[in-house]
């Protein structure tokens, strides 16, 4: 009973700050089934909480890589075997395995223009991942309460298509331009309002479908909205009008999605400071050379697929067998079962012989 009292009342806690939308959905259901992310409360060591909780999306993030480097040398990988291999690793490093940030998304190719990925099956599907395919990997951990939330895209085997690396380059751009401006003060509206007119100026603008970012917390959504409207049709929240503050943790994760094609995603975690800013996953490669995956990225002796003469097991008679193959074989067996069957007469012949 008084269990059951205290999930409710931590339940009802969690929905009155809450904002008036599903951004925190998943904290409520797991709440709902008992689990908490930790049995003494929220945890007061924040800023640290969520520095190791990106250092563990971080891990995440060079595990799908890799994953995707295996494609490009044979294996054969669905984006739910990704998915799982990159919670599996995050786990491993400390990830709260019962309470995860938000379910891992690998969206490939046409996947990837859906910005939450596949829809059907938590953004990461049956789906198999092909060389060629650019791939959205969208993550995050949970260490204590808090949580990460970190994106970057690949291309399978590189690219020279000029629309990819255009797109490529202009979210890209489009985050170095609002960095200097990540700083206590600035309103949440302005940072989206130059991203967007950046990828606007490239041609994209129709392509970038949800706002610039969000902030996180105990929640991977939550205020402040950087969005330059009032509606988002990604996170449906509306607080772009509060001014960043010192206590805040934002995302930047400006994305064009070409329906049908390709969508391209990246984000990365900042720490609003008095100073400015802590710039939580500058170590997190985000250039060209990172998005484009090669055959030389990695060690070759660690892909999944062995050479192609080692897969081809040996066989004794070639097949399929001709009618002269088949003919030729009952005959030595009629041949081979007669000898067989004189061999015990002749050895009673050299035993009577014998002196």
């Amino acid at each position: 009973m008084g269990r059951a009292v205290a999930v409710s009342l931590t339940v009802c806690f969690l929905v009155c700050l809450l904002p008036p939308t599903a951004a925190c959905e998943t904290e409520v259901a797991n709440a709902l089934e008992g689990k908490f992310p930790s049995p003494t409360g929220i945890s007061p060591n924040k800023d640290d909480s969520i520095r190791e909780s990106v250092h563990l999306a971080s891990i995440g993030q060079h595990v799908g890589r890799q994953m995707l480097w295996q494609v490009l040398m044979g294996a054969n990988l669905t984006e739910r075997q990704i998915a799982d291999e990159i919670d599996r690793a995050m786990v491993e490093n400390g990830s709260n395995p019962l309470w995860p940030s938000f379910s891992t998304i690998v969206a490939s190719g046409a996947n990837g223009a859906i910005p939450h990925g596949d829809p059907e099956n938590d953004g990461a599907g049956p789906k198999q991942v092909l060389p060629g395919d650019v791939v959205v990997i969208d993550l995050g951990g949970r260490v204590n309460d808090w949580v990460s939330d970190v994106t970057r895209s690949y291309v399978i085997g590189g690219t020279t298509n000029a629309t990819v690396l255009k797109a490529y380059m202009a979210v890209h751009d489009a985050q170095n331009l609002t960095f200097p401006l990540i700083e206590a003060g600035t309103p949440a509206w302005a940072l989206d309002d130059i991203a967007r007119t950046h990828i606007e100026e490239q041609g994209f603008g129709d392509e970038f479908i949800h706002s610039l970012g969000h902030g996180f917390g105990v929640c991977v959504h939550e205020p402040p909205l950087l969005s330059g409207g009032t509606d988002d049709p990604l996170f449906g929240l509306s607080y772009n009008q509060q001014p960043l503050a010192p206590y805040d943790a934002i995302t930047i994760e400006p994305g064009i999605y070409l329906d049908g094609w390709f969508g391209i995603r990246i984000e990365d975690d900042f720490l609003v400071d008095q100073e400015g800013h802590e710039f939580l996953t500058a170590d997190l490669p985000r250039d060209l050379d990172w998005f484009m995956i090669q055959r030389d990225d990695y060690d070759p002796s660690l892909a999944l697929v062995p050479p192609a003469a080692e897969l081809s097991e040996p066989r004794l008679l070639p097949a399929p067998l001709g009618l002269i193959e088949i003919v030729a074989l009952v005959g030595l067996a009629s041949w081979r079962g007669q000898r067989m069957a004189e061999r015990p007469r002749f050895m009673k012949l050299l035993s009577d012989d014998a002196p």
